[in-house]
């Protein structure tokens, strides 16, 4: 795991109750998967998401103040009930739950490591997608003295 990362001062207790309001209605688990509540989203894999995007506190904070002091509607009704807001925590919140290996194993995702060269097919070595760039760029090369 990665060294602690501080949450913004905003994201207080009250607003992480709000958020694991959110995170039931938009991550509830399944047979296969956990909860967001149960691997932690709306706690420090939150706040990794904020350390990496800035940006999404104030969305989260806003959303997590109103879910702790409203609830939180039904995910049919979560763009209406924070239309400016919605997208950002959803976001946020997700990006949290894939980050929990306890999801990741569920999912047998092993990660991403190293993969050698020699093991890639001659699809990944060469494809038209990876030489288009340097096919539109045309020659870009000088001529070497003599």
């Amino acid at each position: 795991m990665t060294a602690d990362v501080a949450p913004p001062n905003d994201v207080t207790d009250e607003v992480r109750a709000g958020l694991a309001a959110v995170s039931e209605v938009v991550l509830p688990g399944t047979d296969r998967l956990p909860s967001g509540v149960d691997v932690g989203a709306h706690l420090d894999l939150l706040d990794r998401v904020l350390a990496a995007d800035p940006s999404l506190a104030a969305a989260v904070v806003a959303v997590g103040r109103r879910a702790a002091h409203d609830g939180c509607p039904a995910l049919a009704d979560m763009a209406q009930w924070e239309p400016a807001h919605c997208e950002s925590v959803v976001f946020a919140l997700t990006a949290a739950y894939y980050l929990s290996r306890e999801v990741l194993r569920a999912l047998d995702y092993p990660g991403v490591g190293p993969r050698p060269i020699a093991l890639a097919t001659p699809d990944e070595r060469v494809s038209d997608d990876l030489l288009a760039p340097v096919r539109d760029r045309g020659p870009i090369y000088v001529t070497a003295p003599d």
